[in-house]
């Protein structure tokens, strides 16, 4: 099967093209954490990563405090390949805290270091600010930028979810064939089946309502246990409803994403034929989701 990640523009595809992630300082998330209590069990640190993964400093925290890394919690992930604050937290109760200077480094500095009562968990954060530079850039964006302000944009799962050159779907193929086999990754693998198949719906879902006003609340399924079948199930091609079958022998819990995300605060500063772009998305949604209804853009890390 090949997988195609061209899924449909809410406003058509746009003419212009350019490059992100020139830099890695050209791709910047701040997340809005869930404010430490100033108390507890739980060392809170707030810190600035670069060009590395989420879950590995959730290890470097978990060695310089030698703990298991099972007690080191965090609200989400943040793009490897991007500048990026976030809280983590790290039980140790009883406990006074070690020398966090020890992870400062090339890819990671402490910011604050502070207590708290509870483990942050997946969902814990109120948002993500975003504040990334566009570059040769092709034709002038400020039309299509103007025509985002306090407007929506598919919700769709970000390219990063489906790993580099689609890996994560083509170990998909190989799941389906042995559901109970052994799988590194394998809650990734299902994720990204999943997150796919979302797409598909949304892709389809823009293009049989094209003229129709969009309703913010609309939802979309993630396909799982259900007891009645879902949205768009029908559609699918033989192939992908046994997608959906895997998922379900694998007892995944049915679910609803919305279809629609409204991007705040979003404003931008056009420097000759490079654009500073600046907004907020809620928990779950992806910048890169935003950005591929302002530009067809080619990413400098991902090489795509």
């Amino acid at each position: 099967m090949t997988f195609d990640l061209e899924f449909s523009w809410a406003n058509g595809c746009p003419s212009a093209t350019g490059n992100i992630r020139a830099e890695v300082a050209h791709f910047k998330v701040f997340e809005q954490s869930i404010d430490a209590t100033g108390s507890g069990e739980h060392a809170y640190l707030r810190i600035c990563k670069k060009e590395t993964n989420t879950h590995w400093v959730a290890e470097k925290i978990a060695e310089v405090a030698g703990v298991d890394v099972k007690d080191v919690g965090f609200g989400g992930r943040k793009d490897r390949y991007s500048v990026s604050e976030q809280a983590f937290t790290c039980y140790l109760p009883g406990r006074s805290d070690p020398d966090w200077s020890r992870l400062d480094g090339p890819e990671v500095k402490v910011l604050k270091v502070d207590r708290t009562q509870k483990k942050l968990r997946k969902g814990d954060l109120w948002g993500n600010a975003f504040e990334i530079c566009l570059t040769q850039v092709s034709n002038r964006l400020d039309d299509r930028l103007q025509s985002m302000v306090n407007a929506s944009v598919p919700n769709y799962f970000g390219e990063q979810r489906f790993g580099q050159y689609c890996r994560n779907l083509s170990a998909a193929q190989e799941l389906v064939k042995r559901p109970h086999g052994r799988f590194h990754s394998r809650d990734m693998i299902l994720s990204a089946m999943r997150a796919y198949l979302f797409n598909l719906y949304l892709s389809n879902y823009i293009d049989t309502h094209r003229g129709c006003s969009r309703d913010l609340n609309a939802m979309g399924p993630l396909y799982g246990r259900s007891r009645d079948p879902q949205g768009g199930e029908a559609e699918l091609s033989d192939e992908l409803q046994l997608w959906v079958t895997t998922l379900r022998q694998l007892r995944l819990k049915a679910g609803v994403r919305k279809l629609w995300l409204l991007p705040l605060e979003f404003d931008w500063h056009r420097d000759d034929n490079n654009y500073l772009l600046r907004f907020t998305l809620p928990p779950g949604s992806y910048a890169t989701s935003v950005l591929r209804e302002v530009l067809r853009y080619k990413d400098e890390r991902r090489g795509g």
